[in-house]
């Protein structure tokens, strides 16, 4: 893991500030990815427990980890989702008020809350079931009772240095369209940083962010 020299390795209880908001596109998670990478927010090293899930699922959260560090390959939160819909390089999922069977997943094997994480094929069509803003989110689910203001759940999984990063997202659509919750792009320490073209060569996304060298010869999303 790369960290700021003197920095030790961000814990679930670090004092190094968390990033609250929402994660749109491939490029807010590949920063976010980088910036725990580099220390400025903080990763997840071991598995929440439960007073921390209580206190840190919420609208906003944003959970970065490394399966490698942290022995996590499936997150649990305890909550309970609709099936998984793919949305550009996102698997989304909504709040239910009952669990219900997962196509491809017999969930009656998992725990509630259990998030399995699969990087989907580049032939893939298109899914156009959540729509509205990019990657933001839909409006129902026929597999289930959604909550009313239930929590949406975003992950997408990029590979690093040769191992499976993972991002977990917590939004509500009505936080967005208030502008409770703010992008990466607000915050000017996470955009000073440069993302490395082999974050996204690496992985087999469907939709590759498009990489070009700039003036300055860094290469930009």
């Amino acid at each position: 893991m790369d960290t700021p020299a003197g920095r030790r390795p961000s814990q679930v209880t670090s004092d190094v500030q968390h990033f609250i908001g929402f994660v749109e596109t491939t490029t807010d998670a590949l920063r976010l990815i980088m910036a725990a990478r580099q220390g400025i927010i903080p990763r997840i090293t071991r598995r929440l427990n439960d007073s921390e899930r209580r206190s840190m699922i919420r609208s906003g959260a944003v959970f970065v980890f490394c399966v490698e560090e942290s022995g996590i390959k499936r997150w649990t939160e305890g909550l309970s989702w609709s099936p998984s819909r793919i949305v550009g390089n996102f698997l989304m999922y909504r709040e239910v008020g009952e669990r219900n069977s997962h196509r491809g997943v017999d969930t009656a094997l998992l725990p509630p809350g259990t998030s399995t994480f699969r990087v989907a094929p580049p032939s893939s069509p298109a899914n156009t079931y959540y729509h509205g803003r990019s990657d933001a989110g839909g409006v129902r689910d026929p597999s289930g009772t959604m909550r009313p203001s239930g929590l949406i759940k975003k992950t997408i999984t990029v590979k690093v240095s040769g191992t499976d990063h993972h991002l977990v997202s917590y939004y509500r659509e009505e936080d967005i369209g208030r502008g409770l919750l703010h992008r990466p792009t607000s915050r000017p320490d996470i955009m000073r940083l440069t993302i490395p073209p082999e974050m996204v060569r690496a992985t087999n996304f469907r939709h590759p962010p498009h990489v070009e060298i700039g003036p300055d010869g860094n290469a930009h999303m």
